[in-house]
């Protein structure tokens, strides 16, 4: 560790001399910008040109190309947050086609270059997210299913039901960035006064894999609702949906009463669901209660967070 005095430069400035090692090391020349990142406790200087982060990685690196396993692959790089991902070496036109069909589900991800040897995915729009913002578009986009659902009950026409592959979609593509833009946070938050936020983060990590899961549940509930002719599956879905909303608005707006509110209907539904699985005959019926109950277990979590985050607020005040 070295110790540097601060100098003051015509009496309104400050400066700080700079290692010449870490000048050579990074390549930097006289009247070339920096990057400051300022922290109530730490300063982090940054070369400009290094700020960029990208991820190299040669085809034959990846064990396989299999659709299955590349996409998971590909996923797992987005969401450590790269600015830009480029596949190098000889690469067969149906590797390119797969990748072009993964990047699509990728949000801000775009393919900008593409040859026999290589193929550049950057990252466009990120920026304008934030992890709360995103929370909040799964959140409507769990209600949008239950809301979807609920429709096809009352009306009995399979072809509502159309619209909840995508919308399930594209809970798992909010997920990935929500990943993703956690990931990018953490790397920032390494000063002691950033513990909080740190705690923060991570439970909205959590709350991020819980309404993912919850768009999981409702898909499976929207399949085996088709065979089914049950009043109680509308009533606990309606029931389901008002205590996600108390849940949910209680995680961001940290009211200890209300998310105790929340958890209490969660395991009051839970408690009917349960019962009422053990008296409808029939496997869809079944089925269909189960997935509830899972969607149900999954929003009381949400609602253990939301309290726990609500009490962790109110301490800091």
């Amino acid at each position: 560790m070295e110790i540097r005095k601060l100098q003051l430069i015509g009496g309104s400035s400050y400066m700080i001399s700079l290692p010449k090692s870490w000048i050579k090391e990074n390549n930097l020349n006289q009247g070339d910008e920096l990057v400051l990142q300022v922290d109530k406790c730490v300063v982090k200087i940054f070369p400009k040109k290094s700020t960029e982060n990208v991820f190299r990685v040669k085809i034959e690196r990846i064990p396989s190309v299999d659709d299955k396993f590349l996409r998971r692959f590909i996923y797992a790089l987005y969401i450590q947050g790269p600015d830009e991902i480029v596949i190098e070496d000889t690469l067969s036109p149906k590797v390119i086609t797969k990748l072009s069909e993964i990047v699509r589900d990728l949000i801000g991800l775009e393919i900008i270059d593409v040859t026999d040897y290589r193929v550049v995915m950057k990252c466009l729009t990120t920026s304008d997210f934030d992890v709360s913002g995103v929370l909040r578009r799964m959140g409507q986009i769990v209600l949008e299913m239950m809301d979807v659902i609920e429709e096809y009950l009352r009306r009995k026409n399979p072809s509502i039901l159309s619209v909840i592959p995508k919308l399930e979609e594209d809970a798992d593509r909010f997920y990935l960035l929500a990943v993703r833009l956690e990931h990018k946070l953490l790397k920032e938050l390494s000063c002691p006064t950033k513990w909080n936020e740190m705690k923060q983060l991570l439970g909205s990590r959590i709350v991020a894999k819980l309404l993912e899961e919850v768009a999981d549940a409702l898909y499976d509930t929207s399949e085996f609702v088709l065979n089914v002719d049950n009043s109680e599956i509308l009533s606990i879905l309606l029931d389901l949906r008002r205590i996600f909303k108390v849940v949910l608005d209680s995680y961001f707006n940290g009211n200890v009463i209300i998310c105790e509110d929340g958890i209490e209907m969660a395991e009051d539904l839970e408690d009917r669901i349960l019962k009422s699985r053990g008296v409808n005959e029939g496997a869809p019926c079944k089925l269909a209660l189960e997935s509830l109950l899972e969607a149900c277990r999954h929003v009381k979590s949400i609602g253990e967070i939301a309290f726990n985050k609500a009490v962790r607020e109110t301490m800091m005040v």
